[in-house]
């Protein structure tokens, strides 16, 4: 039974080195061939393409007001900043969202003040806070006023 057990090892045959370099050889070869082509298309197009174009009109230039939107922004942090800035005012202050139904925009702090104090709705079985929001009697006939500051 020992006798037809071979004892396994490692492969003890070397890397075949002409084998390696022939393919890197080839590789290299392979590349210069390459390099060659695109380097003769390269000389050729830049000799015979002028000839080819010299009687057409070259392409107008166009201001960036006529260039067709999306347009790149030229400084976007600037813009950034600005938008940051906008959002920050909205955030801070009073105003009108639809003065006809006399709905308002309140700073942020006061509206989470005003959540604190009120609470949320409570929900009814298949009800959403903003259908019982509706729901609700109006609490002013008259739309509210804006805080004036001093």
């Amino acid at each position: 039974m020992n006798a037809t057990i071979e004892k396994r090892d490692h492969e003890r045959k070397d890397v075949d080195v002409p084998s390696l370099l022939a393919i890197a050889f080839l590789l290299f070869f392979s590349c210069m061939i390459i390099f060659v082509v695109v380097w003769g298309m390269m000389h050729y197009f830049k000799l015979h393409e002028p000839a080819k174009t010299a009687g057409q009109a070259n392409l107008p230039v166009t201001s960036s007001e006529e260039f067709p939107k999306p347009r790149l922004q030229i400084k976007g942090a600037v813009d950034l900043a600005n938008l940051r800035a906008a959002e920050e005012t909205d955030l801070e202050s009073y105003g009108w969202i639809d003065r006809n139904s006399g709905t308002v925009h309140i700073p942020i702090d006061r509206a989470m003040q005003l959540l604190l104090e009120r609470g949320l709705p409570d929900v009814g079985a298949g009800q959403t806070p903003l259908s019982l929001m509706q729901a609700r009697p109006v609490e002013n006939a008259t739309p509210p006023q804006l805080l004036k500051s001093p």
